[in-house]
């Protein structure tokens, strides 16, 4: 007896990225984005190297949150 089995699972973050309208907070939202990078996924790093990225991911940690966002 055989089974089908789909050996390539593709996260929600790939599912994100095929978006034209995803953004870093989107991403940056998801649990399994930190195991993505450690994995060298592809399209997730080249998202992060755009430089409007780049922008919002240094600024994410030099400048202080709002008291109102958790």
């Amino acid at each position: 007896m055989f089974w089908k089995f789909d050996l390539h699972s593709s996260s929600h973050i790939d599912t994100l990225l095929e978006r034209e309208d995803v953004t870093l907070k989107e991403l940056m939202d998801e649990e399994d984005v930190l195991q993505e990078c450690k994995a060298q996924n592809r399209k997730l790093i080249e998202f992060l190297l755009k430089s409007e990225c780049l922008e919002d991911l240094v600024s994410f940690i030099i400048e202080e949150p709002p008291q109102d966002v958790d």
